[in-house]
């Protein structure tokens, strides 16, 4: 049996991330994407970023981006998708310990 997978649409501000990568469709705008690492002691999210600077995923196109489980993501535009893809756990290691 498949596991329900969430999908978001629009803007969106430290989503808790479920799936160790995502994957960004657009519209015909571009977006802007960051990860911020959660603080495993208390799962809340940290100013820490998994990129140095956002990126930017072009109009009318789609990517795959790691973010690692339990991490935040932020999409900046309002003309996208995001969507779970990966597994729930291989992306463990990227949450930090504050």
């Amino acid at each position: 049996m498949a596991s329900q997978v969430n999908v978001y649409t629009g803007a969106q501000t430290n989503v808790a991330w479920r799936t160790d990568k995502v994957h960004i469709a657009t519209g015909t705008n571009a977006v802007t994407f960051q990860v911020n690492v959660a603080n495993v002691a208390n799962a809340g999210v940290t100013s820490d970023t998994i990129y140095s600077n956002a990126i930017v995923i072009p109009a009318n196109s789609g990517m795959d981006m790691f973010v690692g489980v339990g991490n935040f993501i932020t999409i900046a535009g309002g003309n996208a998708s995001v969507s779970e893809i990966g597994t729930d756990s291989s992306g463990n290691a990227a949450v930090m310990a504050l």
